[in-house]
């Protein structure tokens, strides 16, 4: 009986601090060891919305969000530009860059806000943006931040803005103070803060709808942190297929660097930095959809799940979750036909600086296969002004390979149609490839700065064309064709994985693979950890585990360490070099002879060569990928270093998947530079994909000898021996006895 006052008073306790609880996890909760009812309502008969409603700032913390501003950043669209978190950095002298903005309610009165910092090489007179809001030029401002991030404002005029989705793009011009040239447009740049860059208002407490909340996924997602979604788990056996389809259909409608999501319960921890939006999923006896202010501020869709109900049946009902243009695959050209630049996606081209450099992907049919020395042809509509300065040129590149350098020099001022460009279609690739642009025009001067120049220096047309020659369906392996097929549920693991890839990186990886890429077969991505790359098929290829573990653990500042430490003066050097004398040159001139004959072994006999292993070490990368067994064509394997960023390999897929020059061949390297480095095996064989016919005999056999031209070579030469000793052996076997 003494007890119970005690007892009593802690209950009463308990209850008093359970409001300041649930307000620590941002309002939107539910409360344990609860039983929903099956009517769809909380046991107390409330409302689940309802119930959320009373967790938000007006019951808690009176200090802001209501009082603070509130800004729906700019959401860079390009994934070409590079970017290092939150900061976007645009180089060059004149280059225009597209973000979407999302928009809730644009009857408000708005100003968008741009926040930047620029390189002090800039000339403040010559150098500014232009900003354009749905076409409308809302003006210029110069580019005049060197020494610190600032401001720059712009009013939008009523009408300017529409609800949802809104297209902006600002156009850099940036002057060098000093030079003029290629060389100078290097190291012109300007810094935006993605985060804080955008469309400021109040903070707006009240209720909103889909627009808001996706200005909000916008908000969190600006400075690559991850969304939350909360109490998937609740759902059971469904919860799997609710996780893939929200993060498929999440990143499908946001167009940029993919969106990372982090699951959570009900009770989660407080942040430092309040969420800007989030996700909350109740079971729930109807499935409905409703958008909530949770106590932090941040935008919250709140999806209520009856049992057995389809993602798509309530994901469907939100359109400003339909996916965006970013899932289409490149434009498939045909073959044995000259196909127009703008049949696949290049518009006239301008250029306007002295240094710029534009891709365009394209696709092949992936049973096109050309490995002979067929031709292809661009037949170049182009033009470009009289006067230029000597030295000018434009570069034409297919998948990296110079193709053509055209001088710009005579002939200025008037079109040039239908300039033949021939190339060897081999560079051409099935599946992804790229054709470059590069132009180049020196200053004149170099050592003042450029003059004002308004007007387009080269023109390409829309009506130049690409003839990509025939080839029988065929095809041989290659990383590509199942690269470009990965989805979210291509990712698997084993036991060892965990200690490579935490739950993070695989939804961040998710992430990346959820832009679809249409119709296509599935394939398989295998992510293995350094400890079990036993789990890697090789096939008959022989690559030194060693070599493969120094790829991804050494990095480029421990490198640069032995490198310094080598470059110490040995002072008994030199007297090593004088006591090897003869005997060092035989050495050397024997370790020739010996590099000749291995050279012409690998080319007779390439599986039976060590080519993977010299190309391994000479590399070092932050993920490697690995392709190496052709019979199992669909699947991927993933080895990544300890020390990478899972987001910055995320944003390699995504920009590869995208815009191409990715992973190829057998084994790919992503360096840490952001590019790929592929090794393309020497021995690996096309396969015909129809019944031989006098159609396609002559160009499939062709394909067949030059995958393996120096083994066929040695071939004939080894028949023809053969035959002329058969002959031999005939005539001396019939010649008359004396």
């Amino acid at each position: 009986m003494i007890r119970i006052p005690v007892i009593l008073s802690a209950i009463a306790l308990a209850c008093s601090l359970a409001p300041t609880v649930a307000l620590s996890q941002g309002g939107l909760i539910l409360l344990p060891d609860q039983d929903l009812p099956l009517s769809g309502q909380l046991a107390d008969g409330i409302d689940p919305s309802d119930r959320l409603r009373q967790y938000g700032p007006a019951d808690g913390d009176q200090t802001a969000p209501e009082q603070r501003k509130w800004v729906s950043p700019l959401r860079l669209t390009d994934l070409q530009v590079q970017r290092n978190g939150p900061l976007a950095r645009v180089t060059g002298e004149r280059e225009l860059v597209s973000f979407d903005l999302y928009v809730a309610d644009p009857g408000r009165t708005q100003r968008l806000q741009l926040v930047t910092v620029s390189s002090i090489n800039l000339l403040p007179e010559r150098s500014f943006m232009r900003v354009l809001v749905n076409g409308v030029d809302l003006g210029r401002t110069s580019l005049d931040n060197f020494e610190s991030e600032d401001s720059d404002e712009f009013i939008l005029a009523p009408g300017t803005l529409r609800a949802g989705r809104n297209a902006v793009q600002i156009e850099f011009r940036q002057g060098h103070r000093i030079f003029c040239g290629p060389e100078a447009s290097f190291d012109l740049w300007s810094d935006i803060d993605l985060t804080h860059s955008g469309l400021v208002q109040d903070a707006d407490n009240g209720a909103i709808g889909p627009d808001g909340f996706m200005m909000g996924l916008a908000a969190q997602s600006a400075a690559l942190a991850p969304v939350e979604i909360r109490g998937i788990d609740s759902l059971g056996a469904e919860a799997e297929n609710w996780r893939r389809a929200l993060v498929r259909r999440l990143n499908q409608s946001l167009v940029g660097a993919p969106v990372v999501f982090a699951f959570t319960d009900y009770w989660t921890l407080e942040r430092e930095t309040p969420a800007q939006a989030r996700i909350t999923i109740l079971p729930a006896a109807q499935s409905r959809v409703s958008f909530q202010v949770g106590g932090d501020g941040a935008r919250v869709m709140v999806l209520e799940v009856a049992q057995g109900t389809r993602p798509a049946d309530l994901l469907g009902q939100i359109p400003q979750l339909e996916p965006q243009e970013q899932a289409d695959r490149a434009s498939l050209l045909v073959a044995d036909a000259e196909n127009t630049f703008a049949n696949f996606g290049i518009h006239t081209e301008s250029f306007s600086q002295r240094y710029a450099i534009r891709n365009h992907p394209f696709r092949l049919p992936d049973d096109w296969l050309i490995l002979t020395a067929e031709k292809a042809r661009i037949y170049l509509d182009y033009a470009y002004v009289e006067g230029l300065p000597q030295g000018s040129l434009l570069l034409i590149r297919v998948n990296g390979q110079s193709v053509r350098l055209l001088p710009l020099r005579g002939d200025g001022g008037a079109p040039i149609v239908r300039f033949p460009i021939d190339f060897e279609a081999r560079i051409m690739q099935p599946g992804t490839n790229t054709l470059t642009f590069e132009m180049m025009v020196p200053g004149d001067p170099a050592d003042l700065p450029c003059p004002a120049y308004d007007q387009p220096f080269l023109q390409i047309g829309e009506t130049s064309s690409l003839f990509v020659p025939y080839s029988p369906p065929m095809s041989i392996p290659d990383m590509d064709l199942a690269f470009s097929a990965l989805t979210p549920d291509s990712l698997r693991q084993n036991e060892l994985s965990g200690r490579a890839y935490s739950e993070n990186d695989i939804l961040t990886l998710s992430a990346v693979l959820a832009r679809a890429r249409g119709d296509i077969r599935s394939s398989t991505l295998h992510l293995v950890s350094i400890d079990d790359l036993g789990a890697v098929p090789m096939a008959h290829h022989r690559a030194d585990r060693k070599l493969l573990e120094d790829t991804v653990l050494i990095t480029p500042e421990y490198e640069a360490l032995l490198a310094e430490q080598r470059a110490v003066d040995d002072p008994f050097a030199v007297r090593r070099q004088q006591e090897r004398g003869f005997t060092a040159a035989l050495s050397n001139i024997w370790a020739l002879v010996l590099d000749k004959v291995y050279w012409v072994r690998d080319r007779i006999f390439p599986s039976n060569g060590d080519q993977l292993n010299a190309w391994l070490s000479e590399r070092r990368g932050q993920a490697v990928l690995f392709h190496l067994d052709p019979d199992r064509p669909d699947e991927i394997w993933m080895l990544r270093s300890p020390d990478s960023d899972i987001t910055q390999i995320a944003n390699s897929i995504a920009g590869a998947r995208a815009y191409g020059r990715g992973p190829r061949g057998q084994v790919s390297i992503l360096g840490y530079d952001g590019r790929w480095d592929n090794w393309i095996a020497p021995d690996r064989r096309p396969i015909m994909l129809e019944p031989w016919s006098f159609q396609n005999f002559r160009t499939a056999m062709g394909n067949f000898v030059s995958a393996r031209p120096i083994f066929y070579t040695f071939l004939m030469l080894f028949l023809a021996m053969a035959s002329a000793l058969v002959a031999l052996r005939l005539v001396i076997s019939t010649r008359e006895k004396p």
